[in-house]
């Protein structure tokens, strides 16, 4: 809705389209965030009174908030905000400066992160601006690096969180229409970004015409996502709302008490669960990060025994919640973690083309400068080909 400032309210909380941040400028980000966390409606009541203290608080903070930069994103420019106390119960909230211009539906995607919040599943919702929003910060959380993956304890409390956002969230009616079970995204993202890569006449940095030219194959990419869409995926492949990016950073882990929790939803969507877990799977070997430039380290993917056990604590944690919902399984549990696990392989397949995509996409609008996306996609389209060859051999034999 919208206030007499113009002010569009989402989730009860602001939202201010014409204010863009300057992700150079920490005066812009601090002084945005105290617009949205501190709004001056013309509607309400407030007296000269209240006002004065208000904006006087404000001036306050504007001294002594301190803003740093938060490492790990790729897609977004991150910052955390410092300083709050005493005036709030919190010292600190992220903001989040969205990247991946014209990839993303962002009103769709802040209003389903909105509704997340809303549910305990996702951190707090605080506000958005017109390239951006604030988030609350997770206080006593760390991102989870590649070597934390390692740990089998660690790996099946993820699989106990991905389980519980399966099966414990339920998309509101407004928001269905965008995240319609019957609709599963996956296709309808994979053959969109096919469509935009084929139609790429330039890439933003020197040099990766002449990449592109020598190493990437797209019409063969068209090719093995019709084969998989027709031969390998199960039509019947069970869909929830799922993350759809659950690489190391986008997962948090509180030091003391070792709760899991899940950040970073801009892809998530109604989806296929394999599909999830199969992209899970595949961060274990990394390339995201700017060290990393592109480069997965594929010896570090789990084990067929590490997956077994991710999907068997996956499976004992979503019956566990279709049994709170009264829903019966029809498979034992044995019969599910096999099945699952079986279905689980012909997704990390579809996950390499995936990704291979998008950053083919993100090297023409972003460029490589910064981040080497179109490394990124040559390495998982050869992975792909890598696994397919593997993929074949068992279900020839």
């Amino acid at each position: 809705r919208e206030s007499a400032q113009r002010t569009t309210v989402i989730y009860e909380k602001p939202y201010y389209p014409e204010i863009n941040v300057d992700p150079k400028d920490t005066s812009s980000i601090i002084s945005t965030a105290l617009a949205l966390l501190y709004p001056e409606d013309d509607d309400n009541d407030n007296n000269d009174d209240s006002r004065n203290v208000l904006r006087t608080q404000k001036l306050e903070l504007q001294q002594r908030l301190k803003v740093k930069v938060v490492t790990g994103g790729i897609t977004n420019a991150l910052f955390c905000i410092t300083g709050f106390l005493p005036y709030e119960e919190f010292d600190s909230v992220l903001v989040r400066i969205f990247g991946a211009e014209g990839m993303i539906d962002r009103d769709v995607e802040t209003s389903t992160f909105a509704c997340l919040a809303e549910c305990g599943i996702a951190p707090n919702y605080l506000g958005r601006f017109g390239n951006g929003r604030i988030e609350g910060w997770l206080d006593h959380y760390f991102p989870l690096s590649l070597a934390d993956l390692q740990s089998q304890d660690t790996g099946e409390a993820i699989a106990v969180q991905m389980a519980k956002l399966h099966f414990g969230f339920c998309v509101p009616s407004e928001l269905r229409e965008w995240h319609n079970e019957e609709e599963p995204g996956l296709w309808t993202q994979l053959f969109s970004w096919m469509e935009q890569a084929q139609k790429i006449e330039s890439y933003k940095t020197a040099g990766d015409e002449e990449r592109a030219a020598k190493s990437l194959d797209l019409p063969g990419v068209a090719v093995e996502l019709n084969w998989l869409k027709n031969e390998v995926i199960p039509k019947d492949s069970t869909v929830a709302f799922c993350h759809n990016d659950a690489l190391a950073g986008n997962i948090m882990k509180h030091e003391h008490t070792k709760t899991i929790q899940l950040i970073d939803f801009e892809y998530g969507g109604a989806n296929y669960i394999a599909f999830d877990i199969a992209n899970h799977l595949n961060e274990y070997a990394g390339g995201t990060s700017v060290e990393e430039n592109g480069v997965p380290n594929y010896q570090l993917l789990p084990s067929q025994e590490r997956q077994t056990g991710f999907i068997t604590a996956y499976v004992r944690a979503a019956r566990l919640a279709a049994g709170k919902t009264g829903e019966t399984k029809q498979l034992s549990e044995e019969e599910e973690i096999e099945s699952l696990l079986k279905e689980v392989q012909g997704f990390i397949l579809a996950n390499h083309l995936y990704w291979g995509l998008w950053a083919v996409n993100q090297a023409s609008v972003e460029g490589t400068n910064e981040f080497d996306y179109m490394n990124y996609a040559i390495n998982r389209f050869a992975q792909y080909l890598v696994v397919k060859k593997e993929f074949v051999h068992i279900e020839i034999n």
